[in-house]
């Protein structure tokens, strides 16, 4: 159980508005150091190798010029590897302009008219998601969101997953129909993490707060497979956007098990994870100004 929890933690909901450029993180690139230096020229292979493919994808990726086609490139990038880079963008174009085609359409409506008239407006975005009709109430008021993080460079994605009725869930929607879901998510959190890109410099990626606390040990396991089906698969389509996972306040049970199981995972996973005691308030509290202000200064001071 512990370990699928951890393996659930990256999934990603609804966008916020991108933000004003403030001071970055040493947590996460910047632009100049992901597209620069050594990377440079793979970027430039990896763009000449893909043209072909990016043609056909046309406004499925967020790619308004040159030096946004790069940052996104960069993402794709591990180890130096090309070859692999190469064949993880195809991947994704096939399944944007394929089987995925509705969804990113969607986000990118979306996206376009929550902008449409300067400030941010959240509404489009729900109501253009994917079987949203049927899920949104159950990630309302707090349960499930999504704020930029207190520098400004980035997003928090917050799940309180005690406060979800995953077998109401469950019973309301598909197994894929939810994956869906959170695949768009995934698809307006990369537009989003395009935009802060652009204006800090940073390369934006998204920290995940999951809040265990109340959580049902023996909950749907039909919501589980539906949150490690985006996971993965929104891995593969949206690579780079995950940054740190912070689990709170896990069950006194698992948190033995934590304390077993860490040192044998691999360093750069061990990087990423925080497992930490913090109270975010009340249910409902996240749904307040003052409850998500609570949150991204916990977040900020958690990780610097």
């Amino acid at each position: 159980m512990m370990l699928r929890l951890l393996a659930l933690a990256p999934c990603a909901a609804a966008l916020v508005a991108p933000p004003t450029a403030q001071r970055t993180t040493r947590l996460q690139a910047t632009v100049a150091e992901a597209t620069g230096g050594a990377n440079a020229a793979l970027i430039d292979d990896l763009a000449a190798r893909t043209k072909d493919a990016r043609q056909q994808a046309d406004d499925l990726i967020p790619c308004g010029d040159d030096a946004d086609l790069k940052t996104w490139l960069s993402r794709f990038i591990k180890d130096g590897d090309v070859d692999a880079a190469e064949a993880s963008v195809r991947e994704s174009i096939d399944w944007r302009t394929g089987e995925g085609r509705k969804i990113c359409e969607a986000a990118r409506d979306a996206v376009a008219e929550a902008m449409s008239e300067g400030a941010w407006t959240n509404k489009p975005v729900q109501e253009k998601a994917p079987h949203g009709s049927k899920i949104n109430a159950f990630f309302a008021e707090g349960r499930v969101m999504n704020l930029r993080n207190k520098q400004g460079d980035g997003l928090i994605y917050a799940i309180r997953a005690g406060d979800i009725d995953d077998k109401a869930l469950m019973s309301a929607v598909t197994v894929e129909e939810l994956a869906d879901f959170f695949l768009y998510a995934k698809a307006i959190n990369e537009r989003a993490c395009s935009a802060i890109s652009k204006k800090t410099g940073t390369l934006a990626t998204v920290t995940t707060v999951n809040d265990l606390a109340g959580v049902d040990l023996l909950g749907d396991a039909s919501f589980r497979n539906a949150l490690s089906a985006a996971s993965k698969r929104g891995d593969a389509y949206f690579p780079g956007l995950s940054g740190p996972t912070v689990l709170l306040n896990l069950p006194r049970l698992l948190g033995a098990l934590v304390k077993l199981f860490t040192p044998l995972f691999p360093e750069s996973v061990r990087a990423k994870l925080r497992f930490e005691r913090f109270p975010l308030g009340d249910a409902g509290a996240l749904s307040t100004q003052s409850g998500r202000a609570n949150l991204s200064d916990y977040i900020a001071d958690l990780l610097g």
